[in-house]
């Protein structure tokens, strides 16, 4: 065999050998894009849930400075003081309860003592939330009945009955996605809104 016969021979193998390897690159990275790609758009969704979620309290955070103003509980226009979020891992509402842990009274407690170091006259919305799990009428009253138990320990701690108003929104005001266990325990809160 001539010394060129062997180089093209040679030279073919070595252009044979590198489609070999660019193909396999190929197929070995396309699912690593795949997922990259999957995983950016899982990060935008989450991105524009919570952006939704921050919209929806901003809106109940008006609505409940609108309904101070219409009771005339103050004496001039309410203005937000604070907003406080009691989800489920602080207060810890199980699923269809509304009874509070001793650690959901220690958080209640040191609100009341900020409150009271501030020494200054305030309205308190409590507005109630469950998740999906069961009717309407049934997460209404679930609802309601957390707000209560947070005013009546409210109400002990020292504030009076008639700066406190009790909402309760059910199932209709989710944070989270109510299909995941995640999302649900989230959904099962207590809004605080301290307007002065």
């Amino acid at each position: 065999m001539s010394r060129l016969s062997i180089l093209i021979v040679t030279s073919s193998v070595m252009l044979l050998s590198a489609c070999a390897t660019k193909e396999f690159v190929t197929e070995t990275i396309a699912p690593v894009q795949t997922r990259v790609q999957a995983h950016d758009d899982s990060l935008k969704a989450l991105d524009g849930r919570l952006q939704g979620t921050e919209a929806r309290i901003q809106a109940l955070q008006q609505e409940a400075a609108a309904r101070a103003q219409a009771a005339n509980n103050l004496p001039a226009p309410p203005g937000l003081l604070m907003s406080t979020l009691l989800t489920d891992d602080k207060i810890k509402f199980s699923s269809g309860r509304a009874q509070l842990t001793e650690q959901a009274g220690q958080e209640l407690d040191q609100l009341v003592a900020k409150l009271k170091a501030d020494n200054q006259p305030v309205f308190v919305e409590i507005q109630g939330h469950t998740d999906a799990t069961g009717s309407d009428t049934i997460n209404e009253q679930l609802g309601l009945k957390r707000a209560e138990t947070v005013r009546l320990h409210l109400a002990r701690a020292g504030l009076p009955l008639a700066r406190m108003a009790t909402i309760s929104y059910g199932e209709s005001a989710p944070l989270a996605d109510n299909s995941t266990r995640e999302g649900r325990s989230m959904n099962r809160r207590v809004q605080l809104i301290v307007m002065r």
